[in-house]
């Protein structure tokens, strides 16, 4: 495993050159100036992983590098023309299948640049083979994010070579005499505290820890301030439109935001109420059409790979569709964040979540304590989704599952909301069973929507212009699979849901929350 050392600021790289001359058998490389960029996601999916990426230019050839936080390489290292923007951009092979299922459909983006002098040396034994690497880096942080160029430490790093590791270790041990102390972190986690970023400082995630004597209307400014800050977080993303996950994000704090305006009552006046949740329903449905595509495209490959190998080429005008019609809608998207409605609605929310409570209000749970407020809802949502999940039978029709989805959907947000006011332990595990539900309820109603934005497409297509009949069988053959899929979500709801109301689940409910109040 490679270690790394900061060489002190009163020793000069010659010197220290100089010292392992006399030491041992040196072959030196030509020195050469390389340029790194480590890369993650928005939401820092490597770090959370325990890993970087790192992409070193020299001259027009990029090598990627993927490696714990530890310096322990996770693949071979990658040669490329350019830097990919996605996992599905690298080749085929382990680099790729390793690496998409941690970075999943986020983009890489660029945390930091450095500018680094190398000089390489190979540590030879007497029979001139190399025993160890070993390379010297003057490394500068180049700018960016406004902040300036500024020198980084200047660092050895040891790379053991395999079958010498008694000579690594030698290596190791004269560093260290000469007063080089090992780094305590990586390169990358040095150069972000300079510019003040703190990996993996984005969660969607509320991540709140709310007093349980708190006011309700205070705890429920809390919860929307919190989701307006994810929201913001993401707008530029959303404007970029390269990520999906940017628009996906800014949609569920959009409706987490409704959910609690109309889910956690009288906190906040009527008036308040009227006018935000109308705007924030604005907000969703413009949103809307953008995300709808992302969706399709994301489902574009496990589309086609449904089909039979010899009709897989017949669904890519599908696609074109669809990347076509993302444009469109992406610039309606930013049409409407640029308008001053969009304007008006962020700067009055903000004014309005940043007002104190009033001390006395005639509402009726705005000064409850929270926590008995969070009780009483909580539990009359899980009674609601008890009556209707009770009520559907085989015979029931598709409705029924909708309405009690939208009920699991309102029960889920509250419990997230107030999550930090239970034992961590136990809501979580009851949010985990009500999500086991949720899971084939949504499946059931996605299949169900995407059979009929299918249909949809594919009569929009016919009237844009030509399209092969192979196209229009193709997507009449994914529309089957789907509804087959649907079936089968159905037949899976009963057992699904006697899971859910378990009278062992019904008892830890009950006691969690309405034994509260």
């Amino acid at each position: 495993m490679r270690t790394e050392f900061i060489i002190p600021e009163n020793l000069c790289l010659e010197d220290l050159q100089s010292i392992l001359q006399k030491r041992s058998r040196l072959h030196q490389e030509p020195a050469q100036t390389i340029y790194r960029t480590y890369f993650d996601s928005f939401d820092w999916r490597l770090y959370q992983d325990g890993s970087l990426l790192e992409d070193t230019r020299s001259g027009n050839e990029h090598t990627l590098v993927w490696r714990s936080l530890k310096g322990e390489y996770r693949c071979p290292r990658l040669k490329l023309r350019a830097a990919p923007r996605f996992a599905w951009d690298l080749p085929q092979g382990p680099f790729r299948k390793l690496m998409e299922p941690v970075l999943e459909m986020r983009e890489f983006l660029p945390k930091v640049r450095i500018r680094s002098r190398i000089t390489s040396l190979r540590i030879l034994n007497k029979d001139k083979k190399t025993v160890a690497r070993l390379t010297l880096e003057e490394n500068t942080l180049m700018r960016q994010k406004g902040s300036r160029s500024r020198k980084l430490d200047n660092r050895a790093v040891v790379i053991p070579v395999r079958g010498y590791t008694k000579h690594g270790r030698e290596l190791t041990n004269l560093l260290r005499k000469q007063g080089l102390t090992p780094a305590q972190g990586d390169l990358m986690q040095t150069s972000l505290s300079l510019i003040g970023e703190v990996p993996g400082g984005y969660s969607s995630k509320l991540g709140l820890q709310l007093n349980p004597d708190m006011r309700a209307d205070q705890a429920t400014k809390i919860i929307l301030h919190r989701l307006l800050d994810i929201m913001l977080e993401n707008e530029d993303g959303t404007r970029t439109g390269t990520d999906s996950e940017f628009l996906h994000d800014f949609r569920v704090a959009i409706r987490r935001t409704r959910s609690a305006l109309t889910q956690i009552k009288a906190v906040f006046p009527k008036r308040v109420i009227d006018r935000y949740k109308a705007e924030f329903a604005w907000l969703g449905q413009i949103t809307s059409p953008s995300r709808d595509l992302d969706v399709y495209l994301l489902s574009f490959d496990e589309y086609r790979d449904s089909l039979p190998a010899d009709m897989q080429a017949d669904i890519e005008p599908l696609r074109k569709f669809l990347l076509r019609h993302q444009k469109i809608e992406h610039k309606s998207l930013l049409k409407s964040l640029d308008s001053a409605r969009y304007r008006r609605l962020i700067s009055g929310w903000r004014q309005f979540l940043g007002d104190p409570v009033n001390e006395r209000s005639t509402l009726n749970n705005a000064g409850r304590p929270v926590t008995r407020v969070a009780c009483e809802r909580i539990w009359r949502i899980y009674r609601r989704a008890i009556r209707e999940g009770d009520a559907i039978t085989t015979e029931s029709p598709a409705d029924d599952l909708h309405e009690l989805r939208k009920t699991c959907k309102k029960l889920r947000y509250l419990m997230e909301f107030f999550q930090s006011l239970y034992p961590g332990g136990e809501i979580k595990s009851l949010i985990k069973v009500l999500k086991t539900l949720q899971d084939n309820l949504g499946n059931f109603q996605d299949y169900e929507v995407q059979v009929a934005t299918l249909k949809e497409f594919s009569h929009q297509m016919v009237a844009e212009g030509k399209v092969p009949p192979d196209t229009l069988l193709a997507m009449g053959m994914l529309i089957d699979g789907l509804e087959r899929r649907q079936h089968q979500a159905r037949e899976e709801f009963a057992g699904r849901y006697a899971g859910f109301s378990a009278q062992d689940h019904q008892d830890r409910f009950r006691q969690l929350f309405a034994s509260s109040h």
